[in-house]
């Protein structure tokens, strides 16, 4: 099997966050089992300007498409958007990963103008391809709602995560930790809701004392979130580390944290999420879109209110305060991410592909007999 993606999008995880680690996982798993996946990026990193680099991508698609041929061609978000409105052979499935048009409602500015303009270009991509693939049932009914696609052509492949990566990493960090340590790992949007976080933690002092939070990532809102724990006055009860480039040194240090905390109130789906379980730490996010799909409440963690700060912080004290509690939700979780290892995720992505290569093979039987 010849799959081509279709992918514009930043190809590290410290700049592409979620996206960026779930194509590459799924491709690396792909392509472990024999089937040739070939990644159509923009072959150089300009023009500088992200969107500018993407949309001459796009551009300049169909005539590349035109010249080869693969059994299937997914296009990631917006990529696509002008081949899905060809005439083709091949089936082209738009995967959906975040829904532009939902995540526009959380910004403001230029990046929320940004954001709804390049929403315009994925509902396009969407109504016009064959199928679309998505990761959540909120993204299914957000897709349906902004981009007109009706729920039958929506299937569902939920994000995935490296286990056996995850199981080397935990047997070369011993776990460490004083009972205090509260982490957060995010590409830092006003949707992922940082500063929530940062004004509950003199909340979380006042009954824990020692504990401090460490916050990895970098994005728009760093600096802002900086000049907050500043005027917060928070000293050494926060470490925004920026970004860090290392993915193993990332993933160490959930073994050195007794608490993963995200209050996102957009997510479609949250793939930090699987790593915090896989890691066995214990959750504190919020009710918002996909997150109860992901992080089952009093299960894996404790979800809270989105943007109720007073709830967040109680949520943070009630599991620093009982390390039983932690130990449990822990263990829930790293029983319940095995559903989503790369290897099963494989497997579904590859049975929701199966029909629309049956349909395939049918229309080209003709061509193929002549």
């Amino acid at each position: 099997m010849n799959i081509a993606f279709i992918d514009s999008w930043v190809q590290s995880s410290v700049e592409g966050s979620g996206t960026a680690v779930a194509i590459n996982g799924l491709q690396k798993t792909l392509q472990k089992r024999g089937i040739r996946i070939t990644r159509l990026t923009p072959p150089q990193p300009w023009p500088r300007n992200l969107t500018a680099r993407r949309l001459l991508f796009n551009l300049h698609l169909p005539a590349i498409l035109s010249h080869l041929r693969y059994d299937l061609v997914v296009g990631f978000d917006i990529d696509g958007f002008l081949w899905s409105k060809r005439e083709r052979r091949t089936p082209y499935l738009a995967s959906i990963k975040g829904v532009l048009a939902e995540e526009s409602r959380q910004e403001r500015g230029a990046v929320q103008q940004l954001l709804w303009s390049l929403s315009r270009l994925e509902g396009i991509n969407a109504r016009n391809a064959d199928g679309v693939i998505t990761t959540s049932d909120y993204c299914r009914e957000a897709i349906r709602q902004h981009y007109g696609v009706a729920e039958q052509r929506v299937r569902l492949v939920p994000e995935g995560i490296d286990l056996t990566r995850w199981r080397r990493i935990a047997l070369e960090t011993p776990r460490q930790s004083d009972g205090a340590t509260i982490l957060c790992v995010a590409r830092q949007y006003p949707r992922k809701r940082i500063a929530d976080l940062l004004r509950a933690m003199p909340l979380v002092r006042a009954a824990v004392p020692n504990a401090h939070a460490i916050i990895v990532g970098d994005g728009p809102e760093h600096a802002s979130l900086r000049a907050l724990a500043a005027d917060l006055r928070l000293g050494e009860a926060v470490n925004l580390t920026g970004a860090i480039p290392d993915d193993d040194v990332v993933a160490q240090m959930y073994y050195r944290a007794d608490v993963f905390c995200l209050p996102s109130i957009q997510e479609g789906f949250g793939i930090v999420f699987l790593e915090a379980m896989a890691s066995g730490l214990p959750i504190v996010a919020t009710t918002a879109t996909a997150i109860p799909e992901v992080v089952p409440h009093r299960r894996a963690g404790l979800l809270v209110p989105p943007g109720d700060v007073g709830a967040l912080a109680a949520a943070l004290i009630e599991l620093l305060r009982n390390p039983d509690q932690r130990a449990a939700y822990g263990a829930f979780g790293q029983a319940y991410v095995a559903a989503y290892d790369w290897e099963r995720v494989a497997d579904r992505f590859l049975d929701q592909i199966e029909p629309f290569m049956r349909a395939s093979t049918a229309r080209c039987a003709p061509f193929a007999n002549s």
